[in-house]
């Protein structure tokens, strides 16, 4: 068995540059590294485990743990390691992990609310985990009601005229015309506000 570090579920980092020359999807916008991940964690894991769990459940979780840090007279990153894995603990209950903290490590974590819509889950969370080494991912996902964005939007206008060619003979004689143009402008426009939330997990077997 792998030796797990404990730790507590603040302090995490942000990732970048992991999107190479497409455009990153909210999930890679918002990644960020866990507490417990490593640079040599990226080939832990061959397989991995995507599941999807309760908005509900997993906020419940997020807003405990608000609370704890809250009432705490002392900085979650100087709590006993005690009071840590136990706080480790309440998330993971929260993403329905039924292996004991020492046997889980949190490598990353992403968190998002966006207005694009989201890609398809399944295969954007698999490739996110192997980057981290993870074996497992647990999503949960919600539509949280309705935003204003600003989109850009396509106005086609036309215009005639009347201009003037010289014949072979000299002559100047009328030439009618129409020019086509597009202009994009900014529009305010309705729609669905999506929550995501995602942990990287690898977990011991």
């Amino acid at each position: 068995m792998r030796n797990l570090r404990g730790t507590c579920v603040a302090g995490w980092c942000l990732l970048a540059g992991l999107s190479g020359c497409t455009a990153p999807s909210a999930w890679e916008r918002s990644l960020e590294r866990g507490p417990e991940a490593s640079p040599v964690q990226a080939t832990l894991a061959p397989e991995i485990t995507v599941r999807r769990v309760s908005w509900d459940r997993v906020e419940a979780s997020l807003r405990d743990l608000e609370a704890q840090a809250a009432a705490s007279d002392v900085h979650p990153d100087e709590w006993s390691e005690e009071r840590k894995q136990a706080a480790k603990g309440t998330l993971l209950r929260g993403l329905q992990i039924s292996q004991p903290g020492d046997r889980v490590m949190i490598l990353g974590r992403s968190q998002f609310k966006t207005s694009d819509g989201l890609p398809e889950q399944d295969s954007t969370l698999r490739a996110l985990g192997t980057r981290l080494g993870a074996n497992m991912v647990v999503y949960s996902t919600r539509v949280l009601g309705k935003t204003d964005k600003i989109v850009q939007s396509p106005v086609t206008g036309s215009t005639t005229g009347t201009g003037w060619r010289r014949e072979r003979d000299g002559n100047y004689r009328p030439d009618t015309y129409s020019e086509t143009s597009t202009t994009w402008i900014p529009i305010r426009v309705t729609t669905d506000e999506t929550g995501g939330i995602a942990y990287y997990l690898y977990v011991a077997r």
